[in-house]
């Protein structure tokens, strides 16, 4: 019987070529967005499920109570490790990690790397194999690294890495004592090599400050451990140690991290996982639509499949054979449509990758995604085909066969309704894509407190960091060369804050995360920076390594009272406050900074140049320069402007997916409004032929035919402008450097959507209005 069913469906599709192109192509986009958005969401579901011991890994996080709340950072003292190991049964494993980029040379051939120096426990605590060596014992020395695969082709070639030796920044000499298989794509950790956190340690003695907070730790904890016992006493003995009992610690779910990393005011609100929902909500509605097409035109041929109906039953056919038959129809043409998606994504997928920056398959031999694709397929076929099949299952014999059956069940209103709803759907997504790019632009075109234009960044590495003077002497020697200072970090991106600083007028208990940075004279002249009040460091004050800079940020948190200048912040007097500038988040508020003046060794360069005729000159002898006082080392060199930019490609990315993903909601909706139309046409194309006969125009003609489907769109307007304005200002509300909703975005939506609604049915109405009536009456 079940191949009796889709013999007679095929028939039924080959019979109806139009109206089951149009279902197949509406339902094959649907299911081409469908398909993208399950393999995004299983691929973001999918990071860190390859470490065996997932349930008991945990990032060890800091609560730090503030004068307006709770900040929550995941950067917490190097003194956690050994405690947790040590005072903690709870604990099975513990790993500090510190990520950097190093430089690292074997004979002629040097590339900076993504290393992470670590306890050798955390290759305990993940699982990161070895396919040579031991990576736990490699790092209990102090003299040997850890490679992935890749790192150790791109430094040896095809030769056997184990045993190598490789120099670290021109410094330190480590011999290769594991080969890691390459970090999985989906994993959240990802470094080309492992040093031993010994090396690290030995450069950075703040590590043995309680109260200084630069490093992730991690951990794994016994099976069946009391996480909510834990935090208590890790809590306790961080607060005993800094003796701040505003500081509170807390254990991270591993298996959380890359979706529920977001916190507000010390609590967990979300994080990723607000875009994989709202990923599965728009995958939910485009399908939605396609399966709304299906419909409409099933219920607008109801008259022409009444018969067919009728005569079944008088042969003997039960409703629910029927009901099977139609059921069948919408099966076979889901899964064709679901063939033909599956071809759409295997072609465009390398496309998706390279703006989602993503690398996702579609694999076949993966049972998951196996089932989830026929999952698809069948809910597909069964929603859309379920109202046509109750519908016309439900005719009455003799209504039917005798002619007599009531207008009211040919399903006009319904067809209505359904149009209506998907051009809700298809406005709602051109206005949240016309506010995510104007997001995009509002926050590309923020004023940033400082002058990008013609700013390099110079990373110091090498022999640089100690050759600052040498460096700006010969730099100053270059006409092109207007100012160059130093610091100790990216001017886009500043590292932890401190806490426990004093102020004149501090309350007791209310502390406050300020982020600490040095800098070298002249810092804010070559970046930019306006001062508020007061000066920049100069070597005209030679008591200014005891003083620091404020930005007006940190005024108005402290709550200090004009003159600030004079006033000890942190043991520090206070001689410049300067404007705020963006940095770290570019929506972001922007945080507290502290500057200090540092004429030692500073990791960034910065060198302002003139905009005239020579600046590509200008650029190529500041790196000839950096080159010979730096010789072994690859320059590392770039406009702070462009490395701004980059920093929107994850903003683009995302109105990537918004504007795919609604052009294809739109693209289906038209879909469907062009094949009622054009059945439209056909079923009333004799009344419009007599209308022209008895002298209506061709204007009058084409109005009758496609006002019928504007009044429906024009409904949606009204219902889905409210919607939209309503959904877009809770999505910015979690923004603090937003767009304000404008009328503009929803006239342009509502204009949008009426004039691609009217260009879809024009083509028929037109074609029906300029026909010669002739044709359509000659028979009568």
């Amino acid at each position: 019987m079940l191949r009796s069913f889709f013999t007679m469906a095929w028939r039924s599709l080959l019979k109806n070529k139009i109206s089951s192109g149009v279902n197949i192509g509406g339902l094959a986009v649907g299911l081409t967005t469908g398909i993208l958005i399950i393999l995004v969401i299983v691929d973001e579901f999918s990071y860190d499920k390859f470490h065996r011991n997932l349930p008991d890994i945990y990032l060890l996080m800091k609560n730090q109570q503030q004068m307006d709340g709770v900040s929550t950072g995941s950067s917490t003292s190097g003194m956690m490790a050994a405690a947790l190991r040590e005072e903690m049964p709870e604990t099975k494993y513990a790993a500090r990690a510190a990520y950097r980029q190093e430089l690292t040379r074997v004979g002629d051939k040097s590339i900076f790397a993504s290393g992470v120096y670590t306890d050798p426990d955390l290759f305990n605590i993940m699982t990161f194999p070895a396919v040579e060596g031991n990576a736990v014992v490699a790092l209990k020395g102090v003299n040997t690294v850890v490679l992935t695969e890749a790192m150790a082709k791109k430094m040896f070639g095809d030769a056997d890495a184990l045993g190598k030796t490789l120099v670290l920044n021109d410094t330190l000499a480590l011999k290769v004592g594991a080969v890691l298989r390459d970090i999985p794509e989906n994993s959240s950790i990802k470094f080309e090599m492992a040093l031993p956190f010994a090396i690290f340690q030995r450069n950075n003695p703040w590590l043995n400050k309680w109260d200084d907070n630069r490093i992730h730790t991690w951990m794994q904890l016994q099976p069946n451990a009391n996480v909510a016992v834990l935090n208590k006493k890790l809590t306790r003995l961080v607060q005993v140690q800094t003796n701040d009992t505003s500081v509170s610690l807390f254990a991270h779910p591993m298996a959380k991290y890359r979706l529920y990393s977001h916190f507000s005011n010390g609590k967990p609100d979300g994080g990723r996982i607000y875009l994989v929902d709202l990923l599965a909500v728009i995958g939910l509605f485009i399908l939605l639509i396609a399966c709304i097409n299906f419909m409409n035109l099933a219920t607008a041929r109801s008259e022409r499949r009444a018969r067919e109906v009728g005569v079944r039953k008088v042969l003997g056919a039960s409703r629910r054979v029927i009901i099977f038959q139609f059921f069948s129809e919408a099966l076979l043409m889901a899964f064709l449509a679901l063939l033909a998606g599956l071809a759409v994504v295997y072609l465009v997928l390398p496309l998706f990758n390279q703006f989602t920056e993503k690398n996702i398959s579609l694999n076949f031999l993966d049972g998951k995604i196996l089932l989830l694709l026929l999952g698809v397929g069948l809910f597909t076929g069964l929603v859309a085909g379920s109202y046509p099949a109750l519908f016309l299952s439900r005719f009455r014999t003799v209504e039917v066969l005798k002619g007599t059956m009531a207008r009211g069940k040919s399903g006009g209103g319904l067809r209505k309704a359904l149009v209506t709803l998907q051009f809700v759907v298809s406005i709602f997504f051109i206005i949240a894509t016309l506010v995510i790019y104007s997001q995009i632009n509002y926050i590309r075109n923020r004023p940033l407190g400082y002058d990008q234009e013609n700013l390099i960044d110079i990373v110091a590495n090498g022999n640089l960091p100690g050759e600052f003077e040498l460096f700006k002497n010969e730099l100053s020697k270059l006409p092109g060369v207007r100012n160059v200072s130093g610091g100790s970090d990216n001017i886009l991106q500043f590292g932890s804050g401190i806490t426990g600083l004093d102020w004149p007028g501090k309350q007791p208990g209310h502390e406050l995360s300020i982020l600490t940075t040095d800098v070298q004279y002249n810092w804010t002249k070559t970046m930019g920076i306006r001062m508020v009040e007061g000066r920049d460091f100069s070597a005209d004050f030679g008591a200014d390594t005891s003083a620091c800079l404020l930005n007006q940020a940190s005024v108005d948190k402290m709550g200090l009272k004009e003159p600030v200048i004079g006033l000890k912040v942190g043991g520090k007097r206070v001689v410049g406050v300067f404007e705020n500038f963006v940095f770290n988040n570019p929506s972001g508020i922007i945080a507290p900074m502290m500057v200090y003046l540092n004429t030692g060794r500073l990791g960034h360069f910065y060198i302002r140049i003139r905009n005239d005729a020579h600046w590509q000159q200008t650029v190529a002898s500041i790196g000839k320069t950096a080159k010979t006082l730096n010789p072994g080392y690859p320059l590392d060199l770039s406009f702070t402007k462009e490395s701004y930019q980059h920093r929107f490609e994850d903003f683009a990315s995302f109105g990537f997916l918004a504007t795919l993903f609604g052009g294809m909601a739109i693209f289906i909706s038209c879909l469907g409004l062009f094949g009622l139309s054009a059945f439209l046409a056909e079923r009333k194309g004799k009344e419009m032929s007599i209308r022209k006969v008895l002298g209506a125009s061709t204007r009058a003609v084409w109005f009758a035919l496609s006002g019928e489907f504007l009044r429906p769109v024009f409904i949606a307007l009204l219902l889905a402008i409210p919607l939209g304005a309503w959904v877009m200002h809770a999505v910015l509300a979690n923004i603090a450097y937003r767009v304000h909703l404008s009328w503009w975005i929803f006239a342009v939506a509502g204009v949008m959507a009426i004039l691609i609604a009217l260009a879809t049915v024009s083509y028929q109405g037109l074609r029906t209005a300029l026909e010669n009536p002739v044709k359509k009456l000659r028979s009568e």
